[in-house]
């Protein structure tokens, strides 16, 4: 290559650059550049390297879903009883707990969107905890009190705790 070649990022053609991968030797701009140990690298190389660590199956993803769905109801059932100021304080153990469980269940392998299908499943169980009481209000001849799912801060508290926390262990 001499000097004087213009060469234009792979991902932004109206770029110049003078930037090469270290390990594909794509040129590559600024923007574009992932600072690594060895070099800047273009964000597929990185993708790609990273992609190693990722061992889930789509049979794993369907066991998170089950066993996460299962004790985040049970959590929610447990933590809704409880009060807004234990679930202050017993939210992010439950996260910690649900997200134990399910990376447990998998085998301890990593998934890139584990995090996402056990978070859903915490906010799935606290719905279905949430409006227990009017699905057994439709189905049952004596009218039981209804507290909407929107009323119920202790719910809510213990979501926001729980993802958190399951987000930061699976991530």
């Amino acid at each position: 290559m001499s000097d004087d070649e213009v060469l234009y990022c792979v991902n932004h053609p109206n770029v110049e650059t003078r930037l090469r991968c270290s390990k594909c030797g794509n040129p590559i701009c600024p923007r574009c550049a992932v600072q690594t140990p060895v070099g800047f690298r273009c964000p597929q190389c990185v993708r790609s390297q990273q992609a190693i660590f990722y061992t889930a199956t789509p049979l794993d993803y369907a066991i998170a879903v089950v066993v996460g769905l299962v004790v985040s109801t049970i959590a929610a059932f447990i933590l809704g009883q409880v009060g807004i100021f234990l679930a202050l304080i017993l939210g992010p153990v439950a996260g910690g707990v649900i997200a134990g469980v399910v990376h447990w269940a998998i085998r301890r392998r990593r998934g890139r969107w584990i995090w996402l299908v056990v978070s859903g499943c915490i906010v799935t169980g606290a719905l279905v905890v949430a409006f227990y009481p009017f699905l057994r209000y439709l189905f049952t001849p004596q009218p039981v009190a209804y507290l909407p799912a929107f009323f119920r801060i202790d719910l809510i508290i213990y979501v926001v705790l729980a993802v958190g926390t399951a987000y930061a262990r699976l991530r």
